[in-house]
This record gives structure tokens, C-alpha cells and sequence, in this order.
């Protein structure tokens, strides 16, 4: 019997809806499932695939060197990961491709201080967002020169991002002009194995107060096409799953991230059971193929 391991961290092993729902469907296809965390020793498996290890990035070091050293088989594969995790080389993958995204300009840790001040003046008064280019969760991003959520001096957080830096090397820190549109709402488009399965329309708690992810029937049209680019992206083949993260800006799409370390399906927030159980079902059998 093929065997998979379903890859979690300590804090959310056995903990997530989609793990849980993703192992019984492949038990379900005659495959042994295991629900592991990449902190504990991990048995032999025909093939890994990356879930749930959410907050890796506190852990960055000991993480891309688990990876390193794994040398099964994984989902997404260890390269497309590499790559991804981080956004300055995520970013410039999308410039090569012409492919529209919101502005960012990343920062290293010498001189950091002058820079931030430097694009401030440069734009006196004008709210922008910034956040560490090796992140997850809305963690350590802050609207600066602005009001409402999240919002706060630049002082309040310079130690905060110096101590990001030190402990990380390849971390760098990221400067966005702040988007009205997200207030709209953050439109992700899920892509498994090659098929777009469903868009949810997220608002981020960084700038909103709670509301709910909404499952989106109607795509608009410069969302969808440019989901579909990014997805076909040579760089990005033999993906297994993918969320591309988008906002509408004058009523043209942008990129906001590509997530393909640790896509969150989002099924969670799906109210339809049969719309839930055809996504996760989708992403079982997808996962048999690769076997």
C-alpha cells in the first residue's frame, strides 16, 4: 500500500479541517494517510505533501533545513518551495513574466532606517504597508501613515523588523503604497493540478475588522485572466496546488502574493458541503496520480 505523509507542524498537527478531510479521502482511494509534523522525525512515506506547516517562518532556519535534507518525494516540489518562500524572488519571477503586481520595493538590513524615511519624504503623507518578505498570516505587517487597523508609527516597529533581520538572513523587509482596494475584499483563486477548483474573496485582518470570506460564484474577468497566467508559468509546472492572491485597483487586477509553500484551501469557510467535499476529493485524487 503507497503511503503519504500529510505534512503539518507541531502547533496545527491534527488540527486543520482540510488535513483531516484530505487524509480519510486518501484512505478512502486504498492509500495509508498520516497527518506528521516536519518537527518530529519522520518515517519513510512514497510521497510528501505540504500542508499545514503554517508559522514556519518563526522556525526559518531549522525549516529550510529540513527540507534540504528530505529526500522523499514532496508536493509541492522542494524547488517550487524554495523559491517561493521568498517574495523578493516571488516578485521578480512576476517582472520577467510581465505580469502586473502591487508595487513593492524590498529593503535589506543596512541602512534600513534611511530608506523607509527616504521613500516617507518622497511620499509625505501618503499610507503605505509594510512587512517582512518572509511571512505568513498578516504576522509583523503594519499600515504606516495611515488610520484605522493596523495602523502605527514607523518607530513602533523599526525593532521589531531589525530583530526579523538578524535572525534571518534572507529576509528582507517590504515596502507597498497601501491599496484602498483591499477594502473591497482580496480575491484568491485556487488552482489544483492544473484546474482552477474555486475563488474565495478574503478580507485580511490586517486591515479589516472581522468579516467573513466569502466563496465566489462570479469571477471577475481581470481577476480570473490574470490567475490563469500566473498559473501557467513555466517556473511554476508540475505544481500540485496554488492560491493566487489578487486585488482589483481601479478595476485592474494586481498580485498581491503566489502561494505555493502552504496554499490554505479555504474550504473551511465554504458553507456548501458538496461544493467542499469535490475540492478536497479533487485534491485527493490529484495527489494519487503523482504516487
Amino acid at each position: 500500500m503507497k503511503k503519504v505523509g500529510i505534512v503539518s507542524c507541531d502547533k496545527w498537527k491534527g488540527k486543520i479541517e482540510e488535513d483531516q478531510n484530505l487524509k480519510e479521502f486518501l484512505r478512502e482511494m486504498g492509500i495509508e494517510a498520516d497527518i506528521i509534523s516536519w518537527q518530529k522525525p519522520i518515517l519513510d512515506y512514497d510521497l510528501l505533501v505540504i500542508r499545514s506547516i503554517w508559522g514556519y517562518q518563526n522556525h526559518y532556519q531549522e525549516f529550510i533545513s529540513w527540507l534540504n535534507n528530505t529526500k522523499m518525494p514532496m508536493c509541492n516540489k522542494k524547488e517550487i518551495l524554495l523559491e517561493n518562500i521568498k517574495k523578493d524572488r516571488q516578485f521578480q519571477l512576476l517582472d520577467r513574466h510581465g505580469i502586473d503586481h502591487v508595487e513593492t520595493t524590498f529593503l535589506s538590513k543596512d541602512g534600513l532606517e534611511d530608506s523607509i524615511r527616504s521613500l516617507m519624504k518622497k511620499d509625505q503623507g501618503v499610507p503605505f504597508v509594510i512587512k517582512p518578505s518572509i511571512s505568513g498570516s498578516g504576522e509583523n505587517t503594519f499600515r504606516i501613515n495611515g488610520e484605522g487597523k493596523n495602523s502605527i508609527p514607523l518607530e513602533a516597529v523599526e525593532e521589531t523588523y531589525h530583530r526579523i533581520l538578524e535572525e534571518n538572513p534572507d529576509c528582507k523587509i517590504m515596502i507597498q503604497p497601501y491599496q484602498e482596494g483591499i477594502l473591497d475584499g482580496e480575491y484568491s483563486c485556487i488552482f489544483i493540478n492544473g484546474k482552477l477548483t474555486h475563488t474565495m474573496k478574503r478580507f485580511p485582518s490586517v486591515f479589516h475588522e472581522k468579516r467573513k470570506t466569502e466563496f465566489v460564484e462570479e469571477v471577475p474577468r481581470e481577476i480570473l485572466e490574470l490567475a490563469q497566467r500566473v498559473e501557467q508559468l513555466e517556473e511554476y509546472k508540475d505544481y500540485l496546488y496554488m492560491r493566487v492572491d489578487m486585488i482589483l485597483s481601479n478595476g485592474k487586477a494586481k498580485v498581491m502574493e503566489v502561494e505555493l509553500t502552504e496554499p490554505d484551501l479555504l474550504t473551511r469557510k465554504i458553507e456548501d458541503p458538496k461544493i467542499k467535499k469535490k475540492i478536497i476529493h479533487t485534491f485527493a485524487q490529484s495527489i494519487k496520480e503523482r504516487i
